[in-house]
């Protein structure tokens, strides 16, 4: 009981910072024969589907199953799907291990049904989640893992940035904080262009330093960048941010759960 609890526990603790494959596992039907002893008859058992557990990712083989997924599943771009529209994003090759995971879960039809479920207007959407019975046995038919974290300087969180979250820190401490991302919960950044003022005020309240190179793009474009360096950014947004903004706009609650359930599905495009 305690492995179930530990698991479920898990699966919502995945969240950002609240301030301003074709199938990968394998599952076979096993046919199983009783011998009737009265008759000498045999009698087939209904097929059963067992799933190979070494097919599963884990925290020890997390690494090289995602490296090499990666190398056989080359495409960058999807296309996440909603009622407000589509959202066309690249994926960054720089990132592997977490593109990799992506389409793993997108080709596994993981996202299918899935929902937006935390919306904070003017910082971002996340979603890849979902309330229904089956999540927990979609989510164990691939494993109990987290993906290494793939922090690049590079990939910062500007307007329309996709990045995974990580396990809450509830604490500053920097020899116990794991980086490592959650594998099913993504959001996209929402906000808008940040002034010289506002980013100072960043800098003080988070005690960072904002590059005047990333300056001029959150000046222009918009951003969070409170979140760099903290969170694994792996991609971005090429068309369909005005799906982005109308989804930030949606009525939530005190959790920034919107009312409304906003569904959504994954399609890997090239």
């Amino acid at each position: 009981m305690k492995y179930i609890f530990l698991f479920i526990s898990l699966i919502f603790l995945f969240s950002c910072d609240n301030q301003p494959p074709k199938d990968y596992y394998n599952e076979k039907s096993s046919n199983s024969v009783k011998i009737d002893t009265n008759s000498n008859k045999a009698i087939n058992k209904a097929p059963k589907k067992v799933i190979k557990k070494n097919k599963l990712l884990t925290n020890q083989n997390v690494k090289q199953k995602l490296t090499d997924f990666g190398i056989n599943n080359k495409e960058e771009k999807i296309l996440i799907r909603t009622e407000f529209g589509d959202i066309k994003i690249r994926l960054y090759k720089n990132t592997p291990l977490h593109r990799a995971n992506f389409l793993l879960l997108a080709k596994s039809n993981f996202f299918d049904s899935t929902i937006f479920y935390r919306v904070i207007r003017d910082f971002m959407i996340q979603g890849g989640n979902s309330d229904k019975n089956n999540m927990l046995q979609k989510m164990a038919k691939i494993g109990l893992y987290r993906v290494p974290p793939e922090i690049n300087s590079k990939n910062i969180h500007k307007r329309g940035a996709l990045a995974m979250a990580v396990q809450e820190q509830y604490y500053k401490d920097p020899t116990k904080i794991n980086l490592s991302s959650s594998p099913y919960n993504f959001y996209i950044i929402q906000k808008g262009p940040l002034s010289d003022t506002y980013m100072d005020k960043i800098e003080i309240k988070y005690n960072i330093t904002i590059p005047q190179s990333n300056r001029k793009i959150y000046r222009k474009i918009g951003g969070s960048p409170h979140l760099d360096n903290e969170y694994t950014v792996f991609g971005e947004v090429i068309s369909g941010l005005s799906v982005v903004d109308k989804i930030s706009k949606q009525i939530t609650n005190g959790k920034n759960r919107p009312l409304k359930n906003i569904y959504l599905s994954v399609e890997v495009l090239d």
